[in-house]
């Protein structure tokens, strides 16, 4: 692979790839396509340019001699997806199917590799088959409009990859956190709680702190999409992974891990913001073992190791 186009760089799992695969990657040019592109990571190896994933004309000027994208660019969450379902729809799903079209219409260099970012905590909805952890078999039901979203991107990959045009990789990521978040996002537990805390601020809490949530770390969510990468051009034409950290905690024991990490008080304000669009399940935990197999990935970062390097960081 020669040349590899990145959406949503300047986002926390984006960024944090971009990062780290120019790091390791220093032959493969990057090309990153942000509405803005001033005051973006540098680096002799990416390209910034400037465009819109509304506009057809800049996803055919993106995609054109790429070898693979990852796909991380989306404008919503599962809080905010139910607050208008026709603009909610076009502002995620038009960006993709522009960036789809654009690769099919584009002229020579082969099927590209297409990586997408979906999410493993919205897509399945209800209970996992086997009762404990979810699998990339078990049927989808998503409980919002942020999970059905995400589900169409992956049904309308798979059908381009049917169809012979692309190859994709659907990595579904359960919560993602290794960073600290702004404190009125509505996504991003321990981000966002752990920002508050250290503001002196309460933490809103939605639903139960019983809610049992699978976490990764941002580094190992990078280190997935590289694995996926390495595949390129290899195996099946379609492919889905969970990637998680396999076990679960809830929303209490991720706020006391906070609260003694960061040596301060917690405190708690109960919120019921979004709560009918959350669809909030009492427990959503990832079987990771197909990624492990088959890409060769499982995750190296702890919950408490993350949550100590995020403190690190902020000091």
């Amino acid at each position: 692979m020669k040349y590899l186009g990145i959406t949503g760089a300047s986002g926390l799992i984006g960024g944090r790839f971009l990062r780290l695969w120019t790091k390791d990657h220093p032959d493969v040019q990057v090309r990153c396509l942000a509405r803005h592109v001033a005051g973006h990571f540098e680096h002799p190896g990416v390209e910034w340019i400037s465009g819109d994933l509304m506009n057809e004309a800049d996803c055919a000027e993106f995609v054109e001699g790429l070898d693979a994208v990852a796909h991380f660019a989306q404008s919503n969450s599962p809080a905010i997806s139910d607050r208008h379902w026709p603009s909610d729809l076009v502002a995620n799903i038009s960006p993709a199917l522009n960036l789809l079209e654009a690769l099919r219409r584009r002229s020579g260099g082969g099927a590209c590799h297409f990586i997408f970012a979906s999410s493993g905590g919205a897509v399945y909805g209800r209970e996992p088959a086997n009762g404990v952890a979810f699998r990339e078999t078990d049927h989808c039901q998503p409980l919002n409009p942020y999970g059905i979203q995400k589900l169409a991107v992956e049904n309308y990959l798979r059908t381009a990859c049917e169809q012979g045009w692309l190859r994709a990789t659907v990595l579904r990521i359960s919560n993602a956190y290794g960073a600290l978040l702004a404190a009125e996002r509505r996504q991003g537990l321990i981000g966002v709680a752990m920002a508050r805390v250290l503001a002196g601020q309460s933490v809103k809490v939605f639903g139960s702190l019983d809610t049992v949530r699978d976490y990764v770390h941002v580094n190992d969510v990078a280190r997935a999409f590289g694995k996926s990468l390495s595949i390129h051009g290899k195996g099946e034409n379609y492919r889905v992974f969970n990637i998680a950290g396999g076990g679960g905690h809830s929303v209490a024991e991720v706020l006391e891990l906070i609260g003694m990490v960061t040596g301060r008080e917690v405190r708690l304000e109960q919120s019921d913001f979004g709560k009918a669009a959350l669809g909030l399940l009492p427990r959503v935990v990832l079987a990771n073992d197909k990624a492990r197999d088959e890409l060769g990935w499982e995750p190296e970062i702890g919950l408490e190791e993350g949550v100590r390097g995020m403190m690190r960081h902020s000091e």
